[in-house]
């Protein structure tokens, strides 16, 4: 618990353990928290900060509309001049911001759902996302079961399925058995850092290729009137389709609303934009907005399109593309078209898992074309590079220093 005391109530409200105790209630959990609170006195008043946003946006995201939008913020003015001034400042100023927490990879979990969902086990510590942009850390590709178990992931490629009832999981060559309906409700996740990707078949019969850096949530058997995954990174979808039960695929910015189609889907946090690139189908996105009181909006799209969603200013670019294109990275091959050199240079250091440094910002600027082999190795990528682009390049372990010839 150690990791909690120097927690601010955003961070309280951004952690999976802290709440299921709020949702809960267990005897145990609530020992724990306890014990936590008297170590830590300091931490009293923002914990019982954030307990009390919680409570006040414990409300369901599809039921909200905007005059109840106003009802909520009108009640935190109204809790904030009632109540102890020096906690309730704080209260009032995150409450502003946390319609934008509703997005995170925690909150959302707890308020959006038709029921409770349980989450990771306390094994795991934390559901929050790991930090996979760091290339040098000590992370490893994981599959993380719904009872809290860690497999490793060490092949290049790994491959993981569930079967219909989600008694039955293979990974790679390994058959692993569980208890009919064993925490069916209760989410799994498959963390891939730089260097590594995974295909992920859920009970439901969707597919999900996993690319390098990327994290996945979801539930080994779906319940409820959707099928929600939530995705940090990159990962190309190969939806079953059902109708009557339509899949959501939530990153912080955007929600993607399909029924069975094949769409590739491009949210790494360190990225300006999130991409989204459609091949076949259609889907509907629902693009959040993080300002108070504004509405989200839904953008539909067609086959061979692409929406890019800016992050910060929500501005919305709409291009007619080859989606084939912006797939191949399942199949080793990146293609581009007059496309920075800078964003080219991010997907090759996700892929070989090394560090790519510019003597010159200006070098990012560069336009590349054409395609690459990933299956060769980095410096054979940046020699083809070499012949389009006017850099040289020398290399220092995993780093690659590039510099204007």
């Amino acid at each position: 618990m150690d990791k909690y005391k120097n927690f601010s109530e955003s961070d309280f409200l951004d952690d999976h353990y802290f709440l299921q105790w709020l949702t809960y209630r267990s005897a145990e959990d609530e020992e724990i928290w306890m014990d936590f609170l008297k170590s830590y006195p300091s931490k009293v008043q923002i914990v019982r900060a954030a307990e009390s946003i919680f409570n006040l946006l414990r409300v369901r995201e599809r039921e909200m509309n905007l005059p109840e939008q106003f009802e909520l913020w009108n009640r935190i003015r109204i809790e904030s001049v009632t109540s102890e001034k020096n906690v309730w400042v704080k209260l009032v100023k995150y409450a502003a911001v946390l319609i934008c927490v509703f997005c995170s990879g925690a909150l959302s979990f707890y308020l959006y759902q038709d029921k409770p969902i349980p989450v990771y086990n306390r094994v795991i510590g934390s559901v929050t996302f790991e930090d996979s942009t760091k290339k040098y850390s000590n992370l490893k590709a994981l599959l993380i079961l719904s009872d809290g178990s860690k497999i490793p992931l060490e092949r290049q490629l790994s491959k993981i399925s569930y079967n219909y009832s989600g008694n039955q999981l293979v990974v790679n060559q390994d058959t692993i058995k569980q208890e009919a309906g064993f925490n069916s409700g209760f989410l799994n996740r498959v963390s891939i850092p730089y260097g590594k990707k995974s295909i992920i078949e859920l009970s439901d019969g969707t597919k999900v290729w996993l690319n390098a850096g990327s994290q996945i949530a979801f539930p080994t058997v779906f319940s409820g009137a959707f099928r929600k995954v939530e995705l940090k990174g990159e990962a190309f979808f190969e939806v079953a389709k059902n109708a009557e039960r339509p899949f959501l695929v939530e990153t912080c910015d955007q929600v993607v609303h399909v029924v069975g189609t094949k769409f590739n889907v491009s949210a790494y946090p360190e990225d300006k934009f999130v991409q989204t690139v459609l091949q076949e189908g259609k889907v509907s996105l629902e693009i959040r907005d993080k300002k108070l009181l504004k509405k989200d909006h839904f953008i539909e799209m067609d086959p061979d399109q692409m929406i890019e969603l800016d992050k910060e200013s929500k501005e919305i670019f709409r291009s007619v593309v080859d989606a084939s294109k912006y797939i191949m990275w399942r199949d080793d091959i990146l293609e581009f078209n007059k496309i920075d050199l800078g964003k080219a240079l991010k997907q090759i250091e996700r892929f070989y898992d090394i560090q790519i440094t510019l003597a010159d910002p200006k070098i990012a600027l560069y336009k590349l074309s054409g395609k690459l082999d990933l299956k060769e190795n980095p410096e054979d990528v940046l020699n083809v590079i070499k012949l389009t682009v006017p850099i040289a390049w020398r290399k220092t372990n995993k780093n690659f220093k590039l510099t204007e010839k």
